[in-house]
């Protein structure tokens, strides 16, 4: 036997074999493995698919941009379209300048509001949890009251109790002893309503402040109704210049699609284009202006349903505000001068 063992052990071809739990825990690693690989291969796939398309997107683009700055290389070198391009650009320059000039409007407004509605806000919560925390101190007094007194009565009867130590009171310590034993039930569930009240009192105190819900219904109204309003004096401004609608033509339409005559009225156009930016910046006495818009505008403005905070297109027409006594001639909400769209409040 020993022999058997020996050769056996020095038998170069002897096969070695893990045990069976091994061998099969060996066997779930690399399947597992295996599995993580080919998920980890897909997610490659599927994240080169995405850059691929992402590139000839951006392909796509470069080639866009590249034809349109070739395209206006070759209207800048033309002596009669150069000047045309030229005031398109000032043109697109002008809106954005309004623009600006209506978003800092808006932004000013709504940051106001947000200021006046949160200090309100805090101070309405701030009285609300002192009227809490003043009802939980009485209910907390009124239960220490009722404790004290019930734990007086106990102690009264408890040296009472200690004084009836003659044979012949055994009856009446029997009667006190079953009251003391009630008496006690009732310090104990008022000593819990102490505690009780104490826990809901530190609640109160301890409680996080609400988070502002957010400027209400009737101010982001009124704001977006003062943002037309100014989108609307900023149209008028303009047009005294004669190139309001020019401007929103420009953003609206490509350069080689727009032209201004010749050099000498693209001059004129540039000029007036100057002026108006000159205007537009300088304009004094804008809240008081836009307050009168806002009353003209509020007396005509009609909304869908009574969540909306941006008014119909229609109910601010020329012709409704003909109705109501005013001579404007701009729907800026319809026709979104300025992009006033995207600075309305919802």
């Amino acid at each position: 036997m020993r022999d058997s063992s020996l050769i056996d052990r020095l038998n170069p071809f002897r096969s070695e074999r893990a045990p069976a739990g091994a061998e099969d825990e060996r066997l779930m690693q690399l399947f597992q493995n295996r599995a993580g690989l080919k998920k980890a291969y897909a997610d490659l796939q599927d994240e080169f698919h995405l850059m691929r398309d992402r590139l000839k997107q951006q392909e796509g683009a470069t080639i866009r941009v590249q034809e349109q700055l070739d395209a206006l290389g070759e209207l800048l070198a033309d002596p009669g379209a150069g000047f045309s391009a030229l005031v398109f650009y000032q043109l697109r320059a002008l809106w954005k300048i309004c623009h600006q000039r209506l978003a800092t409007f808006a932004g000013d407004l709504s940051r106001q509001q947000e200021e006046r509605e949160t200090a309100r806000f805090r101070e309405q919560c701030a009285a609300e949890r002192s009227s809490r925390l003043s009802a939980a101190d009485e209910r907390l007094r009124d239960a220490r009251v009722r404790a004290d007194e019930l734990r007086v009565r106990l102690s009264s009867g408890e040296n009472e109790h200690a004084r009836l130590g003659a044979f012949w009171h055994y009856f009446r310590r029997r009667e006190l002893q079953k009251a003391l034993q009630s008496l006690r039930s009732e310090v104990a569930a008022a000593d819990g309503d102490v505690r009780d009240l104490q826990l809901e009192r530190n609640a109160i105190v301890g409680e996080p402040a609400a988070p502002f819900p957010g400027i209400s219904l009737p101010a982001r109204r009124t704001i977006n109704l003062a943002i037309i309003g100014y989108a609307e004096l900023l149209c008028e401004t303009v047009d005294g210049f004669g190139i309001a609608a020019r401007a929103k033509e420009a953003v609206a339409r490509r350069v080689q699609e727009m032209t201004f005559g010749s050099r000498a009225e693209c001059d004129g156009y540039m000029q007036r284009i100057q002026g108006a930016v000159a205007a537009v910046n300088g304009q004094a006495r804008i809240n008081v202006l836009v307050k009168a818009k806002l009353e003209r505008l509020r007396a005509v403005c009609e909304y869908r349903n009574p969540a909306d905070t941006v008014p119909t297109a229609d109910s601010l027409s020329p012709a409704r505000a003909a109705k109501a006594g005013s001579t404007t001639q701009w729907n800026v909400l319809a026709e979104d001068y300025w992009d006033l769209f995207t600075l309305l409040l919802r």
